[in-house]
């Protein structure tokens, strides 16, 4: 037997290639964006009965990038410039929480201990919206706050890149625009902040003046429509996003047979007959 093959394969089948099965679910949170009103209908239908593969590169991926978020956002804190929710580092001895401020260096008001900082909670009880802003940063030379969406992104994306996705530019100017509306912050702008990995640079940004309030405006609508038309029972009114199966592949929909199916209506109609009975509202 070769040892170096066996303890290779091992690494791979336990790690590398391993597989982990999630729950998938699509709701109103600002990485979604912008919704399909179609898919979070079916999403709706189908909560909790869809799963997928999750693989450990993807994971990989996605851990690498929020330890991104983490130091960038770290090292706004110790100058002092970025704005939310704080606890104390340490819980045993203080674990004081501070809100809607900034502190200076990042440390604890109350002991000096470094301070843990908290992705500012948006939502918009309304319409249902929820997510967490990556930052908001006091630009001196502004006497403004920046609202930062932050992404990672390997050197050779960035490098070709002449805009951000417009997922980035949704989700910013939805927070911005909430941030905005129940804190008064004085906000110059949105930005779209692109940084390289596993190292920080190349990086690229796009800046935005405003808060962008009439593409957060315009997905809080979609959303309000569609909660009416739900209520209304006109399900079949519902408009989606894709035309054909590579715009559901690049969106990663699982709802792409139903949607591109000539009986999309009727399939839609069944399930909805389905899911009133499920919850006991009867048709």
């Amino acid at each position: 037997m070769d040892l170096n093959n066996t303890i290779d394969a091992f690494i791979n089948s336990t790690v590398l290639d391993y597989e982990t099965t999630d729950t998938w679910n699509f709701t109103f949170r600002g990485s979604a964006l912008p919704i399909c009103p179609r898919q979070l209908l079916l999403s709706t239908f189908y909560r909790n009965k869809i799963e997928r593969s999750v693989s450990f590169s993807t994971k990989y991926s996605y851990h690498v990038g929020s330890a991104i978020h983490s130091l960038v956002q770290e090292t706004w804190a110790r100058q002092g410039l970025l704005w939310g929710d704080w606890r104390c580092s340490d819980v045993k001895y203080c674990g004081v929480i501070f809100n809607n401020t900034r502190l200076d260096s990042g440390k604890c008001l109350r002991c000096g201990s470094p301070a843990i900082y908290i992705e500012k909670h948006l939502k918009d009880e309304t319409v249902g919206f929820s997510g967490h802003c990556d930052g908001v940063v006091y630009c001196s030379s502004l006497d403004s706050y920046l609202v930062f969406e932050l992404k990672s992104r390997n050197s050779n994306i960035i490098s070709k890149a002449q805009e951000p996705y417009e997922s980035d530019l949704y989700q910013v100017s939805t927070y911005a625009t909430l941030l905005a509306r129940k804190y008064w912050l004085r906000i110059a702008g949105r930005v779209v902040l692109w940084i390289g990995k596993p190292r920080p640079k190349p990086y690229k940004f796009w800046y935005y003046p405003g808060i962008g309030e009439d593409l957060a405006e315009q997905q809080f609508k979609i959303k309000a429509d569609l909660d009416q038309k739900i209520k209304e029972g006109k399900v079949t009114e519902i408009t989606g996003c894709c035309e054909t199966p590579n715009d559901a592949e690049e969106r990663s929909c699982p709802f792409a047979g139903i949607c591109l199916s000539p009986a999309r209506d009727r399939l839609i109609e069944e399930e909805y007959k389905g899911w009133l009975l499920e919850n006991g509202k009867g048709y």
